[in-house]
């Protein structure tokens, strides 16, 4: 289990990046030079992210990220949202 988020970690990354907009798809080979390449699905995500307005200015920039990602990959990706959204429910109830 990962260790609980210090005030420090938790202010650094305040100053990262903010997810402004998020779409996914799910894209299946139909055409490839190897059977075993074909018809296995990826998940494609896109994320729009906005620099923090602290370290650039009035007017952030907003970048695209497209991540893509296997079955077992967007998995572990879940399980460690999960395990996220369950640390940030037990500090909200405290």
């Amino acid at each position: 289990m990962a260790a609980p988020v210090t005030e420090e970690q938790f202010t650094a990354l305040q100053l990262l990046l903010k997810l402004v907009d998020m779409d996914w798809r799910v894209d299946i080979k139909t055409a490839s030079d190897s059977v075993a390449r074909m018809a296995v699905p990826t998940c494609l995500v896109q994320m729009k992210v906005q620099d923090d307005p602290c370290l650039c200015g009035p007017r952030p920039g907003v970048s695209t990220v497209t991540v893509k990602l296997s079955k077992e990959t967007l998995e572990t990706m879940l399980d460690g949202l999960g395990r996220i959204r369950d640390q940030l429910s037990a500090v909200a109830s405290k």
